[in-house]
C-alpha cells in the first residue's frame, strides 16, 4: 500500500485521491502537500492543520471522485 500512495503522490499531473479505512471513514488528499509518507504509518495534514497518522494495515482501499462528483 505504500509503494502504491506514493506513485500516487509523485504522478502528473497530481490526481486528488481518499484513503479509506473502514466503510464510512476516509480521509481525501488534495495535494501531494498533505502527506507524510513514512515507514509504517501514513501522515495526513488537514487544512486547520490537525494530523492523522494511519497505520498502512489499516487502510482498505483508495478511491478517486468519478466525474460526476467533481462537476
Amino acid at each position: 500500500m505504500r509503494d502504491q500512495i506514493l506513485k500516487l503522490l509523485h504522478k502528473i499531473p497530481f490526481q486528488p485521491f481518499s484513503v479509506d479505512v473502514a466503510a464510512d471513514v476516509a480521509y481525501s488528499i488534495p495535494t501531494p502537500d498533505h502527506v507524510f509518507v513514512a515507514k509504517h504509518f501514513l501522515f495526513i495534514e488537514d487544512d486547520p492543520g490537525l494530523v492523522d497518522v494511519i497505520p498502512y494495515a489499516h487502510i482498505r482501499r483508495i478511491s478517486f471522485a468519478s466525474a460526476s462528483q467533481t462537476a
